[in-house]
């Protein structure tokens, strides 16, 4: 695997996305001034924070796509741990500490065929990075759960080590919030109350009323 190190990119995914390689490439910025989140959304990236795409070529069959995403979010979750950090997933691939997001995860996948040719892992971890007034209520950091810095390049290891583990659906399971709990589900026309019934292996959501819903249809709060 080549590393790739940047002070400052726009996007380490977007960077990658680019990339003609023939074997997998790791590329890891000090600061991003274009971080994405899912959906589009911009991603605060100051430095003190973990920032990092991983591309990997055909990981998996395209029917097995979801255990991507499934792999990375356990990759998170036990690196954070290994700093005593109880976190947990909220689905499909959130990373909450105490209810507040502490990571981000953007996943890419190019298909061909019956496989996937490519995918960039896109992770956003909040280390000792300072945290915008206007996200404090609903984000946080290795830092403010265990005052004190840890050293991004410790934390960075340890998370490329987890990526490349073989995690699978019961590693998942396990560390999944809401499961039997009601939420409420938010999708481009509504939002109601919903009991969740479980996270089937493809990634599918399913409500304890029998529907049925990918990550793409909808979001839980």
């Amino acid at each position: 695997m080549k590393t790739i190190y940047f002070e400052e990119i726009s996007s380490t995914n977007d960077y990658l996305k680019n990339l003609d390689s023939e074997e997998d490439v790791l590329a890891i910025a000090k600061r991003q001034t274009g971080g994405r989140g899912t959906k589009g959304r911009s991603f605060i990236s100051a430095e003190g924070g973990v920032y990092l795409s991983l591309l990997r070529l055909n990981p998996c069959k395209a029917e097995d796509c979801f255990s991507i995403m499934m792999n990375s979010a356990v990759a998170v979750v036990k690196t954070l741990h290994a700093f005593d950090i109880k976190a947990k997933i909220k689905w499909p691939n959130d990373i909450l500490v105490d209810g507040k997001k502490i990571c981000g995860i953007l996943i890419e996948n190019v298909f061909s065929g019956e496989m996937v040719a490519r995918s960039i892992v896109g992770i956003g971890l909040n280390v000792n990075n300072d945290l915008a007034k206007e996200i404090e209520d609903i984000a946080t950091s290795t830092k403010i759960i265990l005052n004190k810095e840890l050293s991004p390049p410790t934390v960075t290891a340890t998370l490329c080590y987890n990526l490349y583990q073989d995690y699978g659906f019961e590693d998942y399971s396990r560390h999944l919030l809401f499961v039997g709990e009601e939420v409420t589900i938010i999708t481009q026309k509504s939002a109601y109350k919903a009991f969740i019934d479980q996270i089937l292996p493809n990634g599918n959501l399913k409500t304890k009323d029998g529907k049925v819903f990918s990550a793409g249809e909808i979001s839980i709060r």
